[in-house]
């Protein structure tokens, strides 16, 4: 069981937390946007919910076949846009995780759980969630909740699409970026170098321009990072090929090493504080075993925009069942 500090930001003393239902469809669409990385609803109806909260994602019993609720995963609520015109907003959920198995209505856990910020009747869920489908609780009831279930995180494929504000990025700019650097060869587990540097010579103007920002703000602080080792060890320069050459080749960076060598580097950013369960192609899984391939993967991790911090954490290839526990997640299907 993953402890649920391990996932979610440092709880705050106030601490906002909800029970958020998702599925609500309108017309044969989903009315908001609705998913494990964002949240929609309309402030015009519920302005409660605020930044900074922690929340549980639930399936009303009317969206499920057997005709029973569910509280099925969970995260952080990381930034809310501003109200369109008709008040509508959308919340970038980070620190996401999926709840397994999910809290089902029926269970004697849920059946017999002690409320204090709601009334509940006895076996009898009637009137006691929100129709609006946002549902305040009390911060010591969302960790009985989380505590006594297995919470286990999920790498956000969002956190590649998150926005970087014109704001963030001018005080990026002005004040730098401080990168933890940590360098493994094994595991996870086991350090070898710590380092820090600020980052000021970063192109925020062009990333901003691009779809995936976090991932292209990582791959800008993996490639400064290589061109001062290249200047402090007199080395030849790396080249960011993921920008002059093509998405294609199964890596984002050149480099070389201090004998010459030619490297080959792919970089993976997350906002999750996990340096692994991050998600590889078969492209790059296939570069990655490549003859006299000096393959490794710089895996940005915790990045933290507000703070302008993160931390880098580098795997060396092959990547292989032999040396990574591979899981797959998707599968392209024909017919037979």
């Amino acid at each position: 069981m993953t402890e649920i500090d391990k996932i979610l930001p440092k709880k705050q003393e106030k601490q906002q937390a909800f029970i958020l239902d998702h599925g609500k469809i309108e017309e044969g669409k989903l009315k908001y946007a609705d998913d494990q990385t964002s949240y929609g609803w309309n402030i015009k109806r519920y302005n409660r919910l605020k930044e900074g909260a922690f929340v549980l994602n639930r399936h009303p019993s009317k969206l499920s076949k057997d005709k029973k609720f569910e509280i099925y995963a969970g995260g952080y609520v990381e930034q809310i846009s501003k109200p369109d015109e008709d008040g509508n907003v959308r919340a970038l959920i980070t620190h996401s995780f999926n709840i397994e198995p999910p809290i089902k209505q029926g269970d004697d856990f849920i059946e017999s759980f002690k409320w204090s910020s709601k009334k509940k009747k006895s076996n009898n869920w009637a009137n006691f969630w929100n129709q609006y489908g946002m549902n305040e609780i009390k911060i010591d009831e969302f960790e009985k909740l989380v505590n006594a279930v297995q919470c286990v995180p999920a790498e956000s494929i969002a956190s590649e699409y998150e926005k970087i504000s014109e704001e963030e990025i001018k005080t990026f700019v002005e004040k730098g970026f401080t990168v933890s650097y940590e360098e493994d060869n094994t595991t996870h587990s086991k350090r070898k170098k710590t380092t820090k540097f600020i980052a000021k010579q970063i192109d925020f103007e062009s990333i901003q321009k691009q779809r995936q920002k976090i991932g292209a703000l990582g791959e800008a602080i993996v490639f400064e990072l290589l061109i001062k080792n290249a200047q402090k060890n007199n080395i030849k320069l790396p080249i960011h090929v993921s920008k002059v050459e093509g998405d294609g080749l199964g890596y984002d960076i050149r480099c070389w090493n201090e004998l010459g060598e030619e490297c080959y580097i792919e970089v993976k950013t997350s906002t999750s504080k996990f340096s692994d369960g991050f998600e590889m192609s078969r492209n790059e899984i296939k570069a990655s075993t490549s003859k006299n391939a000096n393959y490794f993967i710089y895996r940005v991790y915790d990045l933290n925009i507000k703070t302008r911090e993160c931390k880098i954490k580098i795997f060396e290839g092959p990547v292989s069942s032999e040396t990574f526990n591979l899981e797959a997640t998707s599968y392209k299907v024909y017919q037979k």
